[in-house]
């Protein structure tokens, strides 16, 4: 092998061919992993290939201008860092269905409790690739080749990354030409301008430029641009665009579920990752009940914006903002005014809100980001227990006399409980399915796969808490004074069975998995049934109506009972539901009332959901509930 891998550089050294095989042996490697990416995740235009192309180039010019050993260095450092971003990017979309941005990677250590089920999502394939994508950086390093030793030589390379810098200016004003020709077209989810300049999906960005070019502009407009006096500058701007997307709307006025829940205890359960379809009659009577008594949200979407499909919901439902679809983290703005949030308002009315969840106060920063949205305190399992079995216990703060206490303080209460037993993996030896299947083994062969069997007990674990809350609300006497709201933050996005999970949840398509469960409960409660589609972005002023709370703020959402609000769920990729149709990538994935959807609809549709997603991100940059009358 080393006879000949000498044998190979002694050829790569001889002029003529150091400049030909020499160059495409740098060169290659780095376009090979757009290649392997675009092959991975897809994308709507072939432009990608182009900027992986110029930016092969330039990296390959600049690497070959070096003396050998630097050159070495230098190849070695940027392809093992650009092929190990390459591959977590295809992970992190084959999990969860977006891009990184590169200011993800600070939730690193919040995904480390799952690494071990997410990895074993993969399919043979990926790690094949990146075994074999490894082997062959090791091998350009091993057959590096000696440039000319006069720098006059080594010009031509660095005359070709020059150019490339030039064309990687060009390229995009080439590409946004494009628009002129689709400009009429309703069916472009947006335009390749603003899909570039605005930043506000990774993916869509993806589509366009490929990986070099995202990672550049993701390091520019979102690490770099931010340092300047020209973005604040920029920020004083955002409040009058919110202004006036809140001013297309009429005047707030109250409906007949105002003030349905008035003044009673607030019980508020996000629950992770239980699907429409884990809920049953026979796997999770309680749950089937109190939706059937209570409010019933049946077309509820939860949108996955910015990065952490659970801290989405759980930030939305508590502020009425979307994560950030741009790099930003939502710590970034925990100095933020939150005026507008759930446990603020209901502070205004003297509820005293607390959080109440297993894990630890600093997994995703929960004990800066909850007094942040007026939360007085989290309360974390851990601080009162070291037995792993006690944390897979849904109801260990009622089995807890001293987190017992707590709970069932003197009000009036704001109690957010943040569930976890339905959270992937969906496997026999996951640490809460063998703690759910010790207590109903009957689960193991109950259903089709070990996966439904798994999923299935997890979600009876969490209908267990529902049924003791309900006692221990009645032996207290407190029922009569409380309402359960229950949200889910997303499906069960950890299923590996697609096919199995369409079949579930009675769909065809990834957009429409993102329908989930939400009710509201009191025990002298309305049963109503809300067909009008909703998303999380609605909860908060839905749940705010029907406290009686007459909160000055607008929200990005609307109130579900609102009889102005058609209803609709915009998504952080341009698609829509509204009014029994889904609209995705120009095509038509639902249509259940059989009615003919105009370019127009689409169009205006498509509009707002720009627009949408646009004040959702300024909300937070500008700080606006600062500002804002209240």
């Amino acid at each position: 092998m080393k006879a000949f891998l000498r044998k190979f550089q002694n050829v790569l050294e001889k002029p003529l061919t150091y400049y030909l095989i020499g160059f495409f042996a740098i060169f290659a490697p780095f376009f090979t992993i757009e290649l392997l990416l675009l092959s991975m995740l897809g994308a709507d235009t072939l432009f990608g290939l182009a900027f992986g192309f110029l930016w092969s180039v330039l990296i390959a010019g600049i690497i070959l201008f070096l003396p050998r050993l630097a050159g070495r260095i230098v190849f070695g450092v940027l392809y093992f860092a650009l092929l190990l971003w390459a591959l977590a990017q295809s992970g992190y979309y084959m999990v969860l269905g977006n891009m990184m941005w590169v200011s993800t990677t600070t939730l690193a250590k919040e995904g480390t409790t799952f690494i071990g089920d997410v990895l074993s999502q993969f399919p043979a394939l990926w790690w094949i690739v990146a075994t074999v994508m490894i082997i062959l950086g090791v091998v350009i390093i091993c057959i590096f080749p000696h440039p000319p030793s006069k720098c006059l030589r080594r010009i031509p390379y660095l005359a070709c990354s020059a150019l490339c810098i030039i064309g990687l200016f060009i390229l995009p004003e080439l590409i946004f030409r494009q628009d002129k020709v689709t400009a009429n077209n309703y069916n472009a989810a947006s335009s390749y301008r603003k899909t570039y300049s605005t930043m506000y999906d990774a993916k869509e960005v993806y589509n366009i430029t490929g990986l070099y070019q995202l990672l550049a502009r993701d390091i520019w407009v979102n690490e770099l641009y931010p340092l300047t006096p020209a973005y604040k500058d920029a920020l004083t701007k955002q409040e009058n665009e919110i202004d006036a997307f809140f001013d297309k709307r009429g005047e707030k006025k109250p409906n007949e579920m105002t003030g349905a829940f008035a003044d009673k205890n607030v019980i508020l359960v996000m629950m992770e990752s239980m699907d429409d379809w884990m809920i049953t009659p026979y796997d999770t009577p309680t749950l089937s009940r109190l939706m059937e008594e209570g409010i019933n949200f049946t077309n509820f979407y939860t949108p996955g914006y910015g990065n952490g499909r659970t801290l989405n919901s759980e930030f939305c439902m508590n502020t009425g903002i979307y994560l950030p679809t741009t790099s930003d983290l939502v710590f970034d703005y925990v100095g933020n005014d939150f005026n507008q949030s759930l446990a603020a308002q209901l502070g205004n009315l003297g509820y005293d809100s607390r959080v109440f969840h297993y894990n630890r106060a600093s997994y995703y920063s929960r004990n800066v980001l909850e007094p942040a949205m007026g939360y007085s305190e989290y309360v974390s399992y851990l601080d009162y227990t070291t037995v792993k079995q006690d944390l897979c216990n849904e109801q260990y703060f009622l089995d807890n006399d001293e987190i017992n206490d707590i709970f069932f303080r003197k009000g009036p209460t704001l109690n957010t409980i943040l569930t976890r037993s339905a959270h992937l993996g969906y496997t026999y030896r996951e640490i809460t399915g063998y703690y759910a299947l010790k207590k109903y083994p009957e689960y193991k062969t109950l259903y089709g796969s070990e996966e439904e069997n798994c999923a299935r007990v997890k979600a009876k674990i969490v209908d267990d808490m529902f049924k003791q809350l309900l006692n221990a609300l009645t032996a207290r006497g407190e029922l009569e004074n409380t309402v359960i709201i229950g949200m889910t933050d997303h499906y069960t996005y950890g299923y590996k069975n697609l096919e199995e999970l369409y079949k579930h949840s009675g769909v065809n398509s990834d957009l429409l998995l993102e329908k989930t469960p939400c009710f509201i409960w009191s025990v002298d409660g309305p049963s109503v049934q809300v067909d009008k589609t909703l998303s999380t972005a609605d909860f908060l002023p839905t749940v705010l109506n029907l406290l009686g709370v007459d909160s000055p703020y607008n929200y990005l959402g609307q109130d579900a009972f609102d009889p102005n609000y058609q209803g609709y769920a915009l998504f952080p990729d341009g698609s829509w539901i509204c009014d029994g149709v889904a609209w995705q990538n120009g095509k038509i994935l639902m249509n259940e009332k059989n009615r003919t959807v105009t370019n127009t609809e689409i169009h205006d549709m498509q509009l707002l959901s720009q627009e949408f997603r646009a004040v959702s991100n300024l909300l937070l940059t500008s700080n606006y509930y600062k500002n804002a009358p209240g």
